[in-house]
């Protein structure tokens, strides 16, 4: 596998990582019971955690607007 392939895989996953926060923030918008709520929660935060090191990794932010970023 090129090293091309591997930094283009990495991104896409980064990429998916950030689609599924998206996900994640509409569902703790419309969650209607506080579990519901904390669930999503909980899921954004894993996404949010990989996607940050999939960044760290490739040396880009991709922060949604407003995310606080640790230095």
């Amino acid at each position: 596998m090129a090293d091309a392939d591997i930094w283009d895989r990495i991104r896409k996953a980064r990429d998916f990582a950030l689609e599924a926060e998206k996900k994640e923030r509409e569902r703790i918008a419309e969650a209607d019971t506080a579990e519901l709520q904390q669930a999503a929660s909980v899921r954004l935060a894993t996404r949010q955690s990989v996607r940050e090191a999939l960044d760290v990794v490739l040396d880009e932010d991709t922060s949604p607007p407003g995310a606080e970023r640790e230095a």
